[in-house]
């Protein structure tokens, strides 16, 4: 490393005020927390010749993992506070919040303050002569997984090198140097992570809706989630486009500023909920993308999944195709690309996914539905035959969210409710308030619901796992409940059959 320190704070400084970094080379970085995120961040300064030191509160033990896939060149301080050494760049994990004192050291301390995303950026500017690769991001509180994936099959399918990663699959940091030079990147983006990305621009920006979530993450102050959430796009400019959902009114602040912007990115609306004079939207079964030239037709709802054999529907999942129809429409694909993939494509696990059947029961898993917002397009995108009846599953822990809006829908939709989990006297009491409550169960644990769910339903009907809360009082991450959810329904299957 250099001896000399000012030389180096010269650097950093350097560093911190351009988005393209060429040369790392002694620069001092802390990365702060050791997750996926962090082990990425470090490796992929320390190949870069980075002076990297990693820090993490947990002991050394509990992260015995994540070191072993840490380089060589990067110290790391575990179970130790964060001691910030002069000028230095640090890196953030998403888990560190604003409010942490760790996240207001950095801020005191550091010539700069981002996160593995923005890193991930100003690396890969350096590639493609400047110009970095072409970034699809996706934010929102709902829908941002599956319209992610569902632009990734797009392009895919169409023949690009595409790399699906941030808050879905592999940290972006892990794919700098690794992608080659027309390969497309899909940026599935949180709240989290936005608000240490101060210059993160991607060519398209998608924005699927705001609703209340993750306020404790904020410190309960609501207008700081939308900020971030709409940060990614209020970054885009000329030659960008920013894509937004046409049915939300927390957007239209942000639509008003790009459309009297002078110049800046276009706009574009998508809504499967009314049909707009221009823009994605959705005309009786028919997915439009609407111009000023005319109406180009992209598919029909009864198209969605059928040529993978799965098949998806509900309004939510329109809108997820419709968004993300935009996104590859922007970028250049033709209509006919963007038809094959909304054919072929897959939602992932955990979302309104179908899980078995008991008798003329249907189980559903929407595990992914983590608060209100998502459980509420959940419960209304399920669709009931004529004498079907709707059993839904909710609870879990607290994430500081309101179950009034929430009530509203479950009682005009369920027939019953089973409640499990720290939110289920909350939920209850919001049912109560309704004119016309569904009965109301209170089970012990997911596993004893699914039994008490089936009795609800008597002879035909759907059994909905929408849970509108966390799963952190009793599984590790909604993948694990729904599994769990998944393995119940198998095991009550198998025992009714014998």
């Amino acid at each position: 490393m250099s001896g000399d320190p000012a030389g180096r704070v010269r650097a950093q400084a350097r560093l911190a005020e351009t988005a393209v970094w060429h040369d790392v080379t002694d620069a001092t970085f802390a990365v702060l927390g050791l997750g996926r995120s962090g082990v990425a961040a470090a490796n992929a300064l320390a190949r870069r010749g980075a002076d990297v030191i990693a820090w993490d509160d947990q002991s050394p033990a509990s992260l015995s993992a994540q070191l072993q896939r840490l380089d060589p060149r990067v110290t790391a301080r575990c179970g130790e506070a964060y001691v910030a050494r002069p000028g230095e760049i640090a890196v953030l994990s998403p888990g560190i919040g604003p409010t942490t004192p760790t996240f207001r050291r950095a801020r005191a301390s550091a010539s700069l303050v981002i996160g593995e995303i923005e890193l991930f950026y100003r690396l890969d500017r350096a590639a493609n002569q400047g110009l970095g690769h072409p970034i699809i991001a996706i934010t929102g509180t709902d829908g941002k997984t599956t319209t992610a994936s569902l632009v990734a099959t797009l392009f895919e399918l169409a023949g690009f090198e595409t790399v699906l990663a941030g808050n879905i699959g592999d940290p972006l940091c892990n794919y700098v140097g690794k992608m080659g030079t027309n390969a497309v990147v899909v940026a599935e983006v949180s709240a989290f992570q936005l608000i240490t990305a101060p210059l993160f621009r991607p060519r398209v920006a998608v924005v699927t809706n705001i609703a209340a979530d993750h306020l404790d993450y904020f410190g309960g102050d609501f207008d700081a989630y939308v900020d971030a959430k709409v940060a990614v796009a209020a970054q885009c400019g000329l030659g960008d486009v920013v894509i937004i959902n046409g049915d939300d009114s927390r957007l239209e602040a942000l639509a008003a500023r790009i459309e009297a912007g002078a110049p800046g990115p276009r706009l574009w609306r998508f809504s499967a909920r009314r049909t707009l004079a221009q823009g994605l939207t959705l005309d009786g079964s028919r997915l439009l993308w609407r111009t000023g030239a005319g109406d180009v037709a992209l598919a029909d709802t009864a198209d969605l999944g059928a040529a993978g054999a799965r098949p998806w529907g509900g309004v939510h999942n329109v809108d997820n195709a419709l968004a993300a129809s935009g996104a590859a429409l922007a970028m250049g694909l033709s209509p006919a690309d963007v038809r094959g993939g909304l054919m072929h494509f897959a939602p992932p696990p955990h979302r309104c996914e179908p899980v078995g059947a008991i008798g003329a029961v249907r189980f559903i898993n929407d595990s992914k539905a983590t608060n209100p917002h998502a459980a509420m397009a959940g419960i209304r995108g399920t669709t009931l035959g004529p004498d079907e009846r709707l059993v839904w599953i909710g609870g879990g822990s607290e994430k500081d969210a309101s179950f009034d809006e929430l009530a509203e829908v479950v009682a005009t939709r369920a027939h019953a409710v089973v409640l499990a989990g720290a939110t289920a006297p909350l939920i209850a009491a919001a049912l109560a308030r309704q004119p016309n409550p569904p009965a109301v169960l209170f089970a012990p644990d997911l596993h004893a619901a699914v039994p008490m769910a089936l009795a609800a339903a008597g002879d035909t009907g759907v059994v909905l796992l929408s849970p509108a809360c966390a799963s952190f009082d009793a599984f590790a991450s909604y993948a694990h409940r729904g599994d769990a959810f998944r393995l119940a329904v198998q095991q009550l299957a198998a025992a009714m059959a014998t």
